[in-house]
């Protein structure tokens, strides 16, 4: 069984972030289910978090578990947004070859 898990939010439905994507992540990492937990935002799902004050609540949450948060930079330089995402304390970087690394590393992977 995989000790490390990767959770991709790529969807734009903020449902799906609040509902499932970043509660998942939270409660996996404070009630120590797994060794590490990662969260990749990807795609439409960066929008979502760039102007969703609910959201980024949430995702605070998670960076305060110690959660590491990462954005996909060449969406995020596309949308125009990723000052914003910065300034959230995301780490805004070209995200294809991590997740090619950490699969490759044997992390097991969610998407929402």
């Amino acid at each position: 069984m995989a000790k490390k898990v990767f959770i991709l939010l790529s969807s734009r439905d903020k449902e799906v972030a609040l509902g499932v994507g970043l509660v998942y992540p939270l409660n996996a990492a404070k009630k120590k289910w797994l060794d590490e937990v990662r969260v990749i935002i990807f795609g439409p799902a960066e929008r979502v978090v760039a102007y969703d004050l609910e959201v980024q609540e949430k995702l605070k949450e998670l960076q305060e578990a110690g959660i590491e948060i990462l954005a996909c930079k060449w969406y995020a330089d596309r949308e125009n947004i990723t000052d914003m995402l910065e300034g959230l304390g995301i780490k805004v970087v070209y995200v294809g070859s991590i997740i090619s690394q950490l699969l490759e590393d044997g992390w097991a992977s969610l998407t929402f």
